[in-house]
């Protein structure tokens, strides 16, 4: 469905003509037919709203049947198909780009979920005990900042939040910040899943990599160990460090989704993935002297092994296009 939302929720001319756009959201009444239970609102991230509200179960059947309550899932402006101005590529020019902010996205949500209740006349079945319909909003990173925020900002609207893997702390003046605690967090991933060994493996595949990265006769066995496609090979240090980055987003990208079951969330992956990618690791064997002259090749060959988990039988594209 869709909801038209204004482009800029603090225009103070009060005009009522003020341009607006179709926002998607998704809406299930099913376990909340008579509208006297409470509304479980997901705020949409940085994605198509399908994809958020497939993977949420545990709040779109259990949560919502165990409560009697309405499952509602907005899509964030500028993702999905929320573009202002009717398309991504006019949306998302310069000048138009500066009504994505936290702020409009969270009016985007508070007026909506007024609209549902006061269409849905959800208030009405409520009494003096329960004068109004209680919303608890759900998110997942990004989307579980937002949720906190909308909680602190507007808590007349928002009875509740539960914030998943929300860094609301996370910055760079916050005391005690910690900028590396996302891979520390793979890091116990993997050692819980598998041991010590496995988490040794891939930062060696790094570290050797590192090495690598200016020595230009390692490019083509590099290439060749990640299945880079035909048109871009290793063949400058940035390219390295390109791949680097890919392969760390990847391991982290399975331990955030690390689910006991197999899912297309982020990627298709089989259950435990990160589990997974340590087993294929564990499994290779090599020559006595299969090593170079400044480094052990057997570290990167495992990363490879670990990586193929996310990427399977297709090349690695190292500088990936736009998709939407």
């Amino acid at each position: 469905m869709t909801f038209q939302t204004r482009l800029d929720h603090f225009n103070a001319t009060g005009n009522d003509t003020l341009p607006t756009f179709a926002l998607r959201y998704i809406i299930n009444e099913e376990f909340n037919p008579n509208k006297t239970g409470p509304i479980l609102f997901y705020a949409g991230n940085e994605g198509a709203i399908e994809g958020f509200y497939d993977n949420s179960g545990f709040m779109t059947r259990t949560l919502a049947e165990r409560m009697n309550a309405t499952v509602v899932f907005g899509e964030h402006r500028y993702y999905g198909k929320s573009y202002p101005f009717g398309s991504k590529d006019i949306a998302t020019q310069p000048e138009n780009l500066k009504y994505l902010s936290v702020e409009q996205v969270m009016m985007d949500y508070v007026t909506l979920l007024e609209k549902i209740k006061s269409e849905g006349e959800y208030d009405k079945n409520t009494d003096y005990i329960n004068p109004r319909t209680p919303i608890y909003v759900f998110g997942g990173s990004y989307g579980g900042m937002l949720a906190s925020w909308l909680r602190m900002k507007y808590p007349t609207t928002f009875h509740g939040a539960i914030a998943s893997s929300a860094p609301i702390l996370w910055f760079s003046d916050a005391k005690d910040f910690d900028p590396h605690a996302y891979d520390s967090i793979t890091d116990q991933a993997a050692k819980k899943l598998y041991g010590q060994e496995c988490v040794t493996w891939y930062q060696q595949g790094f570290y050797d990599l590192i090495q690598a990265q200016y020595v230009n006769a390692t490019y083509e066995n590099i290439t060749k160990e990640f299945n880079l496609c035909e048109d871009t090979p290793i063949a400058t240090p940035i390219d390295v460090e390109v791949l680097i980055e890919q392969l760390s987003d990847n391991l982290g990208s399975m331990a955030m989704v690390n689910y006991p079951y197999a899912t297309s969330f982020l990627h298709p992956l089989p259950a435990w993935p990160l589990k997974t990618s340590c087993a294929n690791a564990s499994s290779l064997t090599f020559d006595a002297d299969e090593t170079t002259s400044t480094f052990n090749f057997q570290n990167i060959k495992r990363l490879a092994a670990m990586n193929f988990v996310w990427q399977g039988d297709k090349c690695v594209q190292l500088y990936e296009e736009e998709s939407e």
